[in-house]
């Protein structure tokens, strides 16, 4: 047998959706006065009507006292159908006394079970109540704390994936200067990127460059001829172009930077011309001196393993003509 449908229902402010399904809830509720059932199912049964309104529906019923609605679980943790049972305090007192507001909420002509959002169903409108002034409950929803991982930004479109942190950059590092503007660089950054082309430019060449020598040299000619990193790497580019300055690098590779060094008088105003600087007079004094070997007929060479060879041979042809 049915429960009977609480008699204060029909004075109430209850759409008719909302009376339609205290109806049907009453009908299957049974003798028990209550039973499980989702809001889909409570959709099926009174009419096809979406869920979000039996949701609404069932709100405004439990806020208006007529029905306790109690959550379940299913065996695997899941939520299962709410319970639903007729309150048994639906004809008993004042109307008022059963209804459950927030906590900010100041009753007035209008009672709490109202839902927020009509519906085609109900037989009210929005402008009907704010044309008569009549209050209306405020709903403060809890908000998740607010992460840019995308998740919670439904319908906002795709965020991106925050950038994984990056290792600090030491200036004092050559290793570094690929990440750093080349206007940055220091004196040992353009010797390392001296000794890198060269290396790659000549792979069997073990250490051909001194790196710290060549640093050294580079950081006083910017004290006096007020160089640049850019001008420095200009001037290396035309250095690396000139095949002449490679003719003896078998020998002569770790003279290879004085020559270098030594191209910045004669090259230094084509550097500044390609970089789009104007011309100044060309330092003079940017030659390296490297030790030196004289002959018995005065001729001079270099102290390096060919220049000592070159001149063992030379002093040979000399005894040889003198003979």
């Amino acid at each position: 047998m049915p429960v009977e449908i609480p008699y204060k229902s029909f004075n109430s402010d209850l759409t008719d959706y909302q009376f339609r399904l205290l109806a049907t809830i009453c009908l299957l509720a049974g003798v028990k006065g209550g039973f499980k059932a989702t809001a889909a199912e409570l959709g099926r049964q009174t009419g096809n009507v979406h869920e979000r309104t039996v949701r609404r529906g069932l709100k405004a019923l439990e806020e208006s006292g007529f029905i306790l609605r109690t959550a379940t679980k299913r065996a695997n943790g899941y939520r299962g159908p709410d319970r639903l049972d007729i309150s048994v305090q639906a004809d008993t007192g004042a109307q008022d006394t059963n209804v459950r507001t927030s906590h900010d909420y100041k009753s007035g002509s209008l009672i709490a079970n109202k839902p927020l959002v009509p519906n085609s169903q109900d037989s009210y409108k929005l402008k009907d109540i704010e044309s008569k002034g009549i209050l209306r409950k405020e709903v403060r929803l809890p908000m998740r704390k607010y992460e840019d991982d995308g998740d919670s930004l439904t319908g906002y479109g795709l965020v991106e994936e925050k950038d994984a942190p990056q290792p600090k950059i030491r200036k004092s590092d050559p290793k570094t200067r690929g990440r750093r503007p080349e206007h940055e660089w220091t004196p040992m950054d353009v010797a390392a990127e001296f000794s890198y082309r060269v290396g790659k430019r000549y792979p069997l060449l073990p250490g051909t460059v001194n790196v710290k020598q060549l640093s050294g040299a580079l950081a006083k000619f910017r004290k006096q001829y007020g160089t640049t990193p850019l001008i420095e790497l200009e001037l290396l580019r035309l250095f690396m172009a000139d095949e002449r300055n490679f003719k003896d690098i078998g020998d002569e590779a770790p003279f290879l930077y004085k020559i270098y060094l030594a191209s910045f008088g004669k090259k230094m105003n084509q550097a500044r011309e390609n970089l789009g600087l104007g011309k100044i007079n060309a330092p003079t004094e940017t030659v390296v001196k490297m030790g030196t070997l004289t002959a018995s007929d005065g001729r001079v060479f270099q102290n390096s393993l060919s220049g000592r060879a070159q001149l063992e041979r030379h002093e040979k042809r000399i005894g040889v003509s003198n003979g």
